[in-house]
């Protein structure tokens, strides 16, 4: 009995070290081109309460948040 709680400790203990490995597969914003960058950034919306934003503009001073929305 108590081996094979050692032998299920021990098992949770590698299945916990190997799945704590960095995950490499995914895309992070420094591998992005500076031109994909500034051509996803160039960006004009129109405002519910009127006006225009340009999203490079608006992304220098704070981030943005944007919400698209279409009245029904």
């Amino acid at each position: 009995m108590r081996m094979s709680r050692k032998a299920i400790f021990i098992g949770v203990l590698a299945i916990t070290a190997v799945s704590c490995g960095a995950d490499t597969s995914t895309q992070t914003t420094d591998s992005v081109s500076q031109s994909q960058a500034a051509s996803t950034t160039d960006f004009n919306g129109t405002l519910v309460g009127g006006g225009t934003i340009n999203l490079q503009a608006a992304l220098q001073k704070s981030p943005v948040a944007l919400w698209f929305w279409a009245p029904g």
